[in-house]
């Protein structure tokens, strides 16, 4: 099985079915209940692009590290070093985050001083009242439909040696589903034995699910997979996994 990473850019406010509105709201006002305190969840920066000299795109994504789904207030902000150019918007999403769920979203931010050029510096704040105290941090999830998706032994076809391309890439690693809802990030982990029962590889990246629960890395810079050469992907049998939120 082979799983292509698809490039998106900012072109709109409507990211993973949550609509973020640029103005302030009451929704993130303190609760008329007693035991409802406020509480903020963790932000980051996806990337950012400028629009125009006085407007700049930013997408980030908030993840519930709790225990309860919430509807979190953001505050959003992007600034030079010098705090010449600065600006800021107030979100909010319309759709509650479940419990080890992230979702991703996209503001424009107005820039002082037509300063979207400089202001690369990112910061975030997001927050909701709730009665919730836990934390789902480290909880395994339970892991199903495991198979090889490996790359490189019956993709390629062979020369008229009978042996594969030289520039033929392979690489190996399990797909697999977790029980978890679209867009949970996690920490996965697995490793790769071969027929009696032999290591032959272990990897760990950062992970995210899709609609049906399947896994796929996370971010640019994460795999799923190993790079590797014919006998090593050829050399799997089994695989074990295991992940964590």
């Amino acid at each position: 099985m082979y799983m292509k990473k698809i490039l998106t850019s900012i072109i709109s406010i409507i990211i993973a079915g949550s609509l973020i509105t640029g103005c302030s709201s009451n929704k993130g006002s303190a609760s008329s209940e007693s035991d409802t305190t406020k509480r903020n969840y963790p932000v980051k920066l996806i990337n950012s692009i400028v629009i125009n000299p006085a407007t700049a795109g930013v997408r980030f994504s908030v993840t519930n590290d709790g225990t309860k789904p919430v509807t979190p207030t953001c505050t959003v902000r992007m600034r030079d070093a010098s705090l010449t150019y600065t600006g800021w918007t107030l979100a909010e999403f319309s759709e509650p985050i479940l419990p080890g769920q992230s979702l991703q979203a996209v503001v424009q931010i107005t820039i002082k001083n037509e300063g979207a050029y400089y202001a690369n510096n990112f910061s975030g704040e997001c927050y909701a009242y709730t009665t919730d105290t836990g934390t789902n941090a480290g909880t395994e999830v339970v892991v199903s439909e495991i198979e090889d998706g490996s790359w490189g032994d019956d993709q390629y076809e062979l020369d008229e040696n009978k042996e594969f391309p030289e520039d033929a890439g392979f690489w190996y690693g399990p797909t697999f589903k977790v029980n978890q809802p679209r867009m949970t990030q996690m920490d996965c982990s697995w490793t790769a034995f071969d027929k009696n029962g032999k290591v032959v590889g272990t990897h760990s990246f950062r992970a995210n699910t899709l609609n049906d629960g399947t896994v796929t890395s996370y971010g640019p810079d994460e795999k799923w997979y190993i790079d590797s050469t014919e006998r090593i992907v050829k050399s799997v049998a089994t695989y074990e996994v295991s992940c964590k939120l």
